[in-house]
Order: structure tokens, then sequence, then C-alpha cells
């Protein structure tokens, strides 16, 4: 399993299929009155996460552990006796290498110092690939702005307080489908043909020495057809399966 400290700035299932890269906003200046490296563990430590995952009437729960090991301004995290991720401050960056067996590596960076309001990660993503329907598209925009600081985040059985910063990610763009003229004629996936906006939202905690301790992913789907077109921003009673996926860290 593939843990990223910074998971929803720099993977969310639809991101994470495309490609692309990820940089800090032009509207964030690197002087911000907020040090995000303190928003990361301050020392060595264990982290216990469950994980809670429903589509529709299928759920799952599991749980992992982080080994975490902070050496000056690094920190290492390993899950299962492999290293997934390293971190690195520096005097006004913060670079967050991804490793995933099997996949190409990810190095990402922002600003150290932010502001409410500021954009940590911009990313673009662009893709095409082909299936047994015909052609499909993926133009995809994501930016997870620092949203708020907060004393207090309870989501169930899951409370937190302290010094916590919440980030928001918004997902944004379209899949188009260019279904076979073949199967058109057929009058077959009529519905999926042409182009079908995204808007996906998600956030996460981070609490002062400690790191993320909560992400939250709620997803609605308006076309059982189109299980990755997520339209969160729909009346919830178009909403034809909910899906979520949940993150807490046991204290």
């Amino acid at each position: 399993m593939n843990k990223k400290y910074i998971s929803l700035l720099v993977a969310t299932v639809l991101l994470t299929a495309c490609g692309g890269g990820s940089s800090s906003s032009s509207n964030n200046d690197g002087e911000g009155a907020i040090d995000l490296s303190e928003y990361f563990p301050n020392k060595s430590m264990t982290k216990t996460f469950i994980n809670t995952k429903r589509d529709g009437d299928n759920s799952d729960k599991s749980h992992y552990d982080e080994i975490i090991e902070v050496d000056g301004n690094t920190i290492t995290t390993t899950i299962d006796t492999e290293v997934t991720e390293k971190i690195v401050f520096s005097d006004k960056n913060i670079t967050i290498t991804s490793f995933d067996s099997g996949n190409t590596d990810e190095v990402d960076s922002m600003y150290r110092h932010v502001d409410l309001g500021d954009i940590l990660s911009s990313r673009t993503m662009n893709d095409k690939y082909t299936n047994d329907l015909g052609e499909i598209t993926r133009t995809l925009k994501q930016e997870c702005k620092l949203q708020s600081k907060e004393s207090k985040f309870e989501k169930g059985d899951n409370v937190y307080t302290g010094d916590l910063l919440k980030v928001e990610c918004i997902t944004t763009g379209e899949f188009i489908y260019d279904i076979k003229q073949t199967i058109l004629d057929a009058g077959a996936a009529t519905d999926l043909n042409g182009t079908h906006a995204i808007y996906d939202k998600s956030s996460f905690y981070l609490q002062k020495g400690l790191g993320e301790v909560a992400s939250i992913n709620d997803d609605c789907i308006i076309n059982a057809k189109l299980p990755m077109v997520i339209t969160d921003q729909a009346n919830p009673s178009e909403c034809i399966t909910k899906k979520y996926d949940y993150e807490f860290y046991l204290p």
C-alpha cells in the first residue's frame, strides 16, 4: 500500500490514473505566516490509521501502521518494511518524494510558509486511451487550498483537538467518450457518448507536531455506467451511488 503523506495534494483516484506535474500556485509568494513544517511529525513515531471505504452497498475497513523516522530536516515513512515517502524541508520549500513500487516515483514541491487561502498545490492532467467502446479523453485540474485553521475536527467516533489545518482539494475537468460508430449504430452506449463534467471535492486535516490525522472524501455518482465521473456538487437526490473513502489516525 502506498500511503502518500500529503495524500490529497498529490493523489486522488482520478489524478494518479493520469500523470502530470504539480507545483505551488503563483498566488502563493512563499512568505506566509504559517510554517507548514510545523504540521508534520516533530519526532520519530508509529502512527496507526484506520481506512473505511463504501461504494454503494459494499463497504471495507482496514488499518495500517506508518513507521515515521525524523532525522533533522528529513522525514522518512515506512509501511510494511517498504519506504513509501521521504519529505525534506528547506528554508523555503517542502519537497515530497512518494515511492511507488512498479510505478514512477513522484516528486512534488510546495512553499513552506503560507497563509490561509493559499493554493498549496496545483496540477493538470491530460491523457487519452482506448477500450472496447472507443476512445476516452480525460482533462483534469486539481487545486488544494489551505482552507482554515481549526481547534477541533470530529467525524463519527473520531475526534481531534488542538492546532489543526484543514486543506481542501477540488478536481474539475471532463471525460470525453468517443464511442465507436458501429456501437452507436447498434443503439448501444449512446448515453455515454460525449462530454461528462467532473467535480470532485475532498479534504484532509493536519495537526501541529503530528501531521495528517484525517482525510475525508465523499463522492456522488449520477450515472452508474460512469463510476469515474464524480459530481460532488450535485443535489444528493441525484446521486445514483454514494461513495466515501475516509482515513483516521488512531491515537
